[in-house]
């Protein structure tokens, strides 16, 4: 070993997924050098460009399991869903409090998830933010916090922005917001790891917005609703110059006056906020499968596909985009009890129905794929939460962010 060089070494690093690599740091101060140098990382990063993808799930809201995952890839080479690196990650802490409750309250497009125990009254309320596969945690200090934060856990939700350049981790931002049905004040209280200190701001917003938070570089968006109970994204940017309102955009949209077939919901994919429903647009008689994008300057029309008698005809329900390939989208019938992906491209689409229980009361759907699946708890259930779009994206990146 200690005849190879360091460009040797970074050769034959760079070729392991990051699953495999995450501890190696510790072998020697050798290879600490070499995974932290921005040339390892850029030729990690081209060794890889034609992976399949990276890996992903959607998660149930307020609960550690998901919907759907794909999970086996080159990137980071995983054997397993992140819910069960998620779920290991909590046991060792619930192993060590036996007197707490630990939940996962929020994901970022960095690849790391936000976990909250409540007060009790022997030990107060502790975040932690942790990157489940590599298994790094911080504990995070919140305090001051506002009356009711720790007292009515269901007043306050939170959301995690991240600010990244040339694959470093420069920072993070815990958000805990708050917002009463029609009230015009939507309360953020604002953790920076770059400062170490909280702020409480204060924005004026004459929007519901839903519970769920999508975050995506350095924003949270969520869906909201106007004074005409008009469908729109708020979206707001904790890095931005300015504090409060200044801070908010709201994009109504592009399809209202339009009668769609879906409920509007939203995905990240490939850095971008995007939407996807059956619609007639403008000037044509025929029903299409559009998805959009959205942009600075707002929603773009960036696929128009048949949809075919199968996705119009039947229950068919939209779970997601995949978030890097952008042009496979998920279906889901529970009339049906199968799954379906169509090409956003060409339209051509393949059904799966084809599933066994599993010992935990799961229904296993077989992809014929070794890289996805889906886990749910009954199609009841899974129909519920499709319906409402109770769940939230988890996407590892294409690399390995410490947390600084």
């Amino acid at each position: 070993m200690e005849s190879l060089t360091d460009d040797l070494w970074t050769m034959v690093l760079a070729r392991l997924p990051i699953k495999i690599f995450t501890c190696f740091k510790l072998v020697c101060k050798q290879w600490k050098s070499i995974l932290e140098s921005p040339f390892f990382r850029n030729l990690f990063m081209s060794v890889h460009q034609n992976s399949p993808s990276s890996s992903w799930s959607l998660m149930y809201y307020s609960m550690t399991a998901d919907m759907v995952a794909d999970y086996e890839c080159d990137t980071w080479g995983l054997n397993r869903p992140l819910n069960s690196f998620i779920k290991s990650l909590l046991f060792d802490k619930y192993d060590k409090h036996k007197n707490r409750h630990f939940n996962v309250v929020a994901y970022s497009d960095a690849g790391l998830i936000l976990i909250h125990t409540e007060s009790t009254d022997i030990e107060k309320g502790v975040l932690y933010l942790a990157n489940p596969v590599s298994r790094e945690c911080v504990e995070i200090f919140l305090d001051p916090r506002p009356i009711g934060i720790e007292m009515n856990k269901y007043c306050w939700e939170w959301g995690l922005v991240t600010r990244t350049e040339h694959g470093h981790l420069l920072g993070y931002k815990v958000v805990a917001f708050h917002k009463k049905w029609n009230d015009t004040e939507l309360s953020c209280l604002i953790y920076s790891s770059e400062t170490g200190m909280s702020s409480l701001e204060t924005s004026v917003v004459n929007y519901n917005i839903s519970l769920l938070s999508i975050s995506l570089n350095g924003n949270l968006h969520w869906l909201a609703l106007n004074n005409d109970n008009q469908e729109v994204v708020l979206s707001m940017d904790f890095y931005a110059t300015g504090r409060g309102s200044n801070r908010c955009r709201v994009s109504p949209f592009p399809d209202l006056e339009k009668t769609t077939k879906f409920k509007r919901t939203c995905t990240p994919c490939q850095g971008f906020l995007m939407y996807m429903n059956i619609t007639k647009l403008d000037g044509s008689l025929e029903d299409k499968l559009c998805v959009w994008r959205l942009r600075s300057e707002g929603w773009q029309l960036i696929s128009k596909t048949s949809p075919g008698s199968i996705l119009t005809g039947f229950d068919y329900l939209p779970i997601t985009i995949d978030p890097f390939d952008a042009k496979t989208a998920y279906f889901w019938s529970t009339e049906q009890e199968s799954l379906l992906y169509i090409n956003l491209h060409n339209g051509k689409f393949v059904i799966h129905n084809q599933f066994e229980h599993t010992s935990d009361g799961h229904i296993m759907i077989s992809l014929n794929d070794p890289r996805a699946m889906v886990s749910v708890k009954s199609p009841i259930i899974i129909n519920h939460i499709i319906k409402q779009a109770y769940f939230l994206p988890f996407v590892l990146p294409q690399w390995l962010y410490r947390i600084p």
